[in-house]
């Protein structure tokens, strides 16, 4: 739609522009939202508008639909080009914030599609020489303006560029507006350069005590013409969900450059942390926007961009290990009597066992003597955690002791020995001896002999019938369950 204006524009038409349902752009005169430009300069932007088509006589502008506070401070980066028309190239741009109940557009042409917005502040990005009376220079320039009062500039025309280079070259070039609200200065960067850091009282001296405001930007074309589009910064953030696992922490963080503000909320509402460039340093640090947490939760952003608030909720979980199977290091038990079951516990988990065994909660010892371990891996978000214990064998040292034996070499019973209820390497002697009936030893088994056993022998002469006495002392293998029996025994040769 074409529409045509005199100095001060009469009739315009208002459109919006949502940025996917968070944030909504007022969208006036000939101005249209475009897709996203793809530019190497303009890497962080997804809303993008052409205000002015390279078609004479145009004005367009688009404002931001909620007002900023200028008792609070912002930095907003901004790309846009101002065409490829160099010699016959205009009007171009102006960065503006206006009253809340001023006009939405301005004049046409020369004004840049905002003279005649009042109360406003306009930053310029001028390619047309309109002269001193517009206060004009002939390089492509900017200025800073009072209700568009040329004759009283803000701030004097300025050349874009440190070194007077033309503008109008097709390609897009970033802006950077920042205001200051407790220095009470507002700044203007272009292509990183900055061309005008101007004090002054916007609350005060320009909007009359009211700190609320419309921003956006304004465009026009006159008798000469340029293709004009501007694009905005993100206005959306957005943090993944974490998991973790213990005793892990999940980090959070949200960083893009010219936030102002920030703020991390507990799902209770309990602030975890509260940073601003008014207490605070400016610009911040990444490490700034990391917290901790150590809870499984939702956890709430807010942050202050371009002097907008948005908000974002991100869930956190942190998964409890599986448990620890082995209340001990180390466990024993006799394999001649009982098999010793391992349990890893976790039902529903996954187990990998060494010594190597199939993928199983419970294991039977198949004699291994060592070291097991299991590591155990929950299914949803794979979790582990790996617990071991030292298998040992052992028994404990069961003997009797027979009363009568027949030591006459027909080979059944010929040797007087203890009668093991299990292998005897479980048992260790420390005594074991044979008296006769006046005390007289007549057997004493040795440490280190291969065997234990009388054979009715005394210094290799065989002794009479009759009964004898023995005496053992014992213990296991670890020699900590010492035992000693006494007792009488029958030795009968024929």
């Amino acid at each position: 739609m074409t529409l045509y204006y005199s100095r001060i524009l009469f009739l315009f038409f208002i459109s919006s522009y949502s940025l996917f349902g968070q944030k909504t752009y007022s969208i006036v005169g000939d101005a249209y939202g475009i897709p996203d430009i793809v530019s190497p300069v303009c890497p962080n932007v997804d809303t993008c508008f052409t205000l002015t088509e390279n078609v004479n006589g145009q004005a367009g502008a688009v404002w931001d639909d909620v007002p900023i506070n200028l008792s609070k401070s912002f930095d907003a980066l901004f790309c846009l080009t101002l065409g490829s028309n160099d010699v016959n190239g205009a009007d171009g741009f102006a960065f503006v914030m206006r009253g809340l109940n001023s006009l939405g557009i301005g004049a046409v042409g020369e004004g840049i599609g905002y003279e005649g917005i009042i109360p406003s502040i306009g930053i310029e990005f001028d390619t047309w020489d309109n002269g001193t009376l517009k206060d004009d220079i002939p390089e492509d320039h900017t200025g800073m303006y009072h209700d568009s009062d040329f004759s009283n500039p803000v701030s004097g025309s300025v050349s874009l560029t440190p070194t007077g280079l033309n503008v109008e070259d097709g390609n897009y070039h970033n802006t950077r507006i920042v205001w200051n609200a407790s220095a009470k200065i507002l700044e203007m960067y272009f292509d990183g350069d900055l061309r005008i850091s101007q004090p002054i009282d916007l609350i005060n001296d320009v909007f009359s005590g009211d700190s609320l405001v419309f921003w956006g930007f304004t465009s026009s074309t006159g008798g000469a013409t340029n293709l004009q589009q501007i694009c905005f910064p993100y206005t959306s953030i957005h943090i993944e969900d974490v998991v973790v696992c213990e005793p892990n922490k999940a980090e959070l963080s949200f960083y893009t450059e010219n936030i102002t503000s920030y703020t991390w909320y507990s799902e209770a509402g309990d602030t975890l942390v509260d940073w601003n460039t008014i207490d605070y340093s400016y610009p911040f640090n990444l490490d700034d926007t990391l917290i901790s947490v150590n809870e499984t939760g939702n956890y709430i952003l807010n942050i202050s961009f371009n002097n907008t608030s948005y908000s974002d909720t991100v869930q956190v979980i942190i998964v409890p290990l599986p448990l620890k199977p082995f209340e001990a290091d180390s466990t024993m038990y006799c394999p001649d009597q009982e098999d010793i079951t391992l349990d890893a516990l976790n039902p529903g988990t996954s187990y990998l066992w060494t010594p190597s065994f199939p993928d199983s909660q419970v294991i039977v010892d198949n004699g291994y003597t060592g070291w097991y371990s299991v590591t155990i891996v929950e299914p949803i978000n794979s979790c582990s955690i790996t617990d071991s214990i030292y298998v040992g064998n052992y028994c404990d040292p069961l003997v009797n002791f027979p009363n009568v034996f027949t030591p006459n070499n027909d080979g059944v019973n010929d040797f007087y020995k203890p009668i093991f209820k299990g292998d005897p390497k479980w048992i260790y002697f420390n005594e074991f001896t044979i008296q006769n009936r006046w005390g007289n030893v007549v057997y004493r088994y040795k440490k280190g002999d291969s065997t234990i056993g009388w054979d009715g022998k005394s210094n290799g002469n065989s002794v009479a019938d009759g009964v004898y006495f023995y005496n053992a002392v014992y213990s296991d293998i670890l020699m900590e369950n010492t035992q000693s029996k006494h007792g009488f025994l029958h030795l009968i040769s024929e």
